[in-house]
């Protein structure tokens, strides 16, 4: 949907299947997870994200993210932290699973279950209520090209399966470094380490 596009809830329900007042508690949602904004009169529409707002929701979840990793990294018992672990290796097999049936949307929901459970392993009650409540939209190239998004889906849990690999050592510097790559390297902006 292009940004700046209006959403009109009669054909949305239709499209859905949905009547309209589920319809406007699904775009409240999306308005609180900042994917969809609020009209000045009435509706909603979908953002036009400025290369400010992209860099800035890259920058914020770099930095709650990494803090995910120093926590996750000071866990000392080793079978507490493969327990912790699960859900990211949960959602590796996940994407990969949808990658390969070309169930583009799993793929994309599989891709922000590892960001979360990221966030969730840190063991934080804070961390985690913070990240789900912030307006940070994880960021994805158009499906248009389903030719350069398989491409970068692979790279994607590649990139993921490293991550976690690094978490499963405790290599807090590794899984830092891994992750500000794959959070900026897509950006359109670039982010200075």
């Amino acid at each position: 949907i292009p940004a700046g596009e209006r959403l009109r809830e009669p054909e949305w329900a239709t499209r859905l299947g949905v009547h309209r007042t589920a319809l406007r508690e699904a775009f409240a949602r999306l308005e609180g997870e900042g994917l969809v904004e609020r009209g000045a009169q009435t509706g909603y529409f979908v953002p036009n994200l400025t290369d400010d707002d992209l860099l800035e929701i890259t920058k914020l979840r770099l930095a709650l993210e990494t803090l995910a990793v120093d926590e996750i990294c000071e866990e000392e018992n080793a079978p507490a932290l493969r327990q912790r672990l699960k859900p990211l290796a949960r959602a590796c097999d996940e994407f990969d699973q949808f990658l390969r049936g070309g169930y583009s949307l799993g793929v994309i929901e599989a891709d922000r279950r590892f960001h979360e459970a990221l966030i969730d392993a840190a063991n934080s009650r804070r961390l985690t209520a913070i990240y789900s409540r912030a307006p940070l939209p994880i960021l994805h190239r158009t499906m248009q090209d389903t030719t350069g998004f398989h491409e970068v889906c692979r790279e994607t849990i590649s990139e993921h399966r490293q991550i976690l690999a690094a978490l499963t050592q405790r290599d807090a510097k590794l899984a830092r470094s891994l992750l500000r790559k794959h959070l900026t390297k897509r950006s359109i902006v670039p982010i200075c380490s």
